[in-house]
């Protein structure tokens, strides 16, 4: 399930894309406006709020494809913290 907060980063780096798609757990982020630099930006802000360090196999187009997907490699990350 994805938490609030989660959601309200995810929303900003992408508004920051101008995207203003509505967002659901399967939308497609790269369709929803999410580019390579909105992505740096979603994942610092998302490591500096949770306390997780995601390690360089995660950094890839599956992990950042969908919210939910974002969303359960974050949790797998927070779970080994």
């Amino acid at each position: 399930m994805l938490d609030t907060e989660f959601e309200k980063i995810l929303l900003t780096v992408l508004r920051t894309s101008a995207s203003e798609t509505p967002l659901e757990p399967d939308s497609d982020l790269r369709a929803a406006g999410l580019s390579s630099i909105g992505t740096i930006d979603l994942l610092m802000r998302l490591e500096e709020r949770y306390g997780v360090k995601f390690p360089d196999s995660a950094l890839n187009g599956r992990t950042f494809a969908t919210p939910r997907a974002l969303w359960d490699a974050l949790e797998t990350y927070r779970a080994k913290a």
